[in-house]
């Protein structure tokens, strides 16, 4: 399916001299023209023309006028013009130039709208970078080449990422985010695609593990020779009819059948207790050895039903995960399953296709044979010590072509969802590279990245891209990869002082260079990765040849508290009053740790106070085994 066509149509050349003078030059947008409507405009039509209103207006300075009537001079919104999109995918767009104006269509529930915030970006250069900063050119004229004949079309019919901008309504309209996990979007603009009755693990749920695990333990996984309620027995009838009554339940408190979509997660605990008594075995080894053959089958009858309930937009998601993820054999998925493929294990130094991952490519290249929605739910954090630097950059864009190109339908890249308790790092830089490629997986990313740090950190985003570029040429630990759960200090191989003293000094100059307060705070939060990084890896101020290094330690605690930043990884208990000497002696990847009395803390401050008190020698010390390492 063609995504995104060229500008211009070519025309045949025996209508050249009958064509106006207009289409082959450029006609020009100014501040008179109109937002031509119909008389009576639906939803979608007025809130897409008030966009275009509002942007056009934004970029003249000076109000444009939503008219039902005009003969001339007009950008003309859904049925008021004259774009055929009878050939358009669901939620597309088509924007072109006919007879000197400006004519946009769209399909689906949210093509309209797509097609103004297209049109606003792609002539008026209006983006929307963050929930708070959104640039846009001014002018007295805006060219439009008068063959213009564009049609944007969506790759996947699911997008969705976390963070904190990405909650944010007209930064997810923007950026052609549809999820419903982590946005309300009002139905006039398109709505979202939403999983009712939860996100994921919902398994032990909607089959009452827990509630009959006295009275039918038989409802329960037999594993490792005993009954848990981690997992269900999904080969017992029993369970499958309580399930399915579970899904019936929630859909007929929350189905919505206007909308285009809804899913229903049926998707195992998160662990490893799948169900191995007889029966289970049995089917697995008829579907090629694997536990997948037996969630597929549970999602697959528990779809049966509600489709013969007439739940004709509904889809039953289940996932590919951890002991599910190898897909089975002589069973596939009907066609309102969703198989939600994990790579959790993945290494992000290095891109899907690459040797370190060919065991999840070649589940991938297996699921995207059997399946029609193929889903899948990425990573792109460490969850073990989110403060620290990521660099995952390199990876992002590509990864999410070769899902693109075997068949995936919708994508979840999970990041820092709890953000708002752990904030530093490139937030808000993650968020808008991937929606930006989930919009477009063949986008020039390199230009919106140089685009978002001009933006978002001033002058000093060109010192950002090399320390970026930094970061990605030295991803990964020791042995060169990079995984979601890696120790702050293997996230890059080591660095050698006088590299990590170049980066430093792109710091340094970044914030040098910075015009407003704004893009000084947006620089030091992003610093405070490089500074846990430091700390952890003993390197430059925190090095132990630094006598004031436990200074260094305590006035980077400060400073992640001054930022708002309480946890420091996944799950994260609260730190805001933990103990100064760990502070100070403890390296900032232990803080997190519930007791200072266990032996591993009490190591570490023991070495680190007599590194205070003799900083040549540890710090020689330290040299050497940073050398060996290396």
């Amino acid at each position: 399916m063609k995504k995104l066509l060229a500008f211009g149509l070519v025309i045949a050349l025996v209508t050249m001299l009958f064509t106006p003078a207009f289409a082959y030059g450029a006609i020009e947008i100014t501040s008179d023209w109109v937002i031509l409507v119909p008389e009576s405009p639906t939803e979608y039509e007025s809130f897409a023309a008030g966009k275009l209103a509002e942007g056009l207006s934004e970029y003249f300075g000076k109000e444009i006028e939503t008219v039902s009537e005009a003969q001339e001079h007009y950008i003309a919104v859904g049925s008021a013009g004259k774009a055929d999109v009878s050939d358009v995918a669901v939620n597309g767009c088509r924007i072109l130039v006919i007879d000197g104006n400006v004519h946009i269509g769209g399909t689906g529930t949210r093509g309209l709208q797509t097609g103004a915030y297209r049109f606003l970006e792609e002539f008026c250069g209006r983006k929307v970078y963050s929930a708070e900063i959104t640039v846009s050119r001014n002018g007295d004229t805006i060219a439009v080449p008068g063959m213009t004949d564009v049609v944007f079309e969506p790759y996947f019919e699911y997008t969705d990422t976390d963070w904190r901008s990405p909650r944010d309504t007209e930064y997810s309209m923007a950026n052609g985010l549809n999820g419903g996990q982590y946005r309300r979007i009002p139905y006039e603009m398109g709505g979202t695609v939403d999983y009712i009755g939860g996100f994921c693990h919902t398994m032990g749920g909607l089959c009452e593990t827990e509630k009959y695990e006295e009275s039918n333990p038989e409802y329960l996984a037999l594993h490792d020779g005993e009954r848990t309620t981690d997992q269900p027995c999904l080969t017992n009838p029993d369970v499958l009819e309580i399930a399915t009554r579970n899904v019936l339940g929630i859909l007929e408190r929350q189905h919505n059948p206007d909308a285009p979509l809804q899913i229903v997660s049926v998707t195992q605990n998160d662990n490893y207790s799948n169900c191995e008594c007889e029966n289970c075995k049995a089917f697995e080894d008829a579907h090629g050895g694997v536990p997948s053959a037996t969630v597929l089958n549970f999602a697959n009858q528990i779809a049966d039903a509600v489709k013969e309930a007439g739940y004709e937009n509904v889809a039953i998601d289940t996932f590919a995960y951890l002991y599910s993820q190898a897909a089975p054999e002589n069973i596939v998925p009907r066609d309102n399953v969703i198989i939600r493929l994990c790579p959790i294990f993945c290494c992000y130094a290095h891109t899907i296709e690459s040797r370190c991952n060919r065991d999840f490519m070649k589940d991938l290249e297996d699921w995207s044979k059997i399946c029609e929605r193929l889903y899948i739910w990425s990573y792109a954090t460490n969850y073990s010590h989110t403060c620290a630097v990521f660099p995952d950059f390199g990876t992002t864009q590509r990864n999410i072509q070769i899902f693109y190109e075997h068949n995936v339908k919708g994508i979840y890249v999970e990041g820092n969802y709890y953000v708002g308790s752990c904030d530093t790092e490139f937030s808000d830089l993650r968020a808008y590279m991937i929606s930006k490629c989930l919009q477009d997986p063949y986008c020039d990313i390199d230009g919106e990245i140089d685009g978002f740090l001009d933006a978002y950190y001033g002058p000093g985003g060109k010192y950002m891209r090399k320390i970026i570029d930094a970061f990605v040429s030295h991803a990964g630990s020791f042995d060169n990869h990079l995984l979601i759960y890696y120790g702050s200090w293997s996230c890059m191989r080591p660095l050698p002082t006088l590299e990590a003293k170049l980066i430093d000094s792109y710091w340094k100059a970044a914030k040098e260079a910075a015009e407003t307060d704004e893009q000084l705070s947006n620089i030091e939060r992003s610093e405070l990765s490089w500074r846990w990084w430091k700390a952890n890896a003993a390197k430059l101020e925190f090095s132990f040849f630094n006598p004031n290094r436990a200074d260094e330690c305590e006035k980077l605690y400060e400073d992640l508290l001054g930022a708002d930043t309480v946890i420091f990884n996944e799950g994260g208990r609260d730190i805001t009053e933990i103990d100064r000497d760990i502070v100070r002696y403890v390296p900032p990847d232990h803080w997190h740790e519930t007791s200072e009395d266990t032996g591993l803390i009490e190591s570490f401050m023991r070495i680190n106070k007599l590194a205070e008190k003799y900083p040549p020698v540890f710090g020689i010390v330290a040299w050497i085994y940073n050398l060996m390492k290396s």
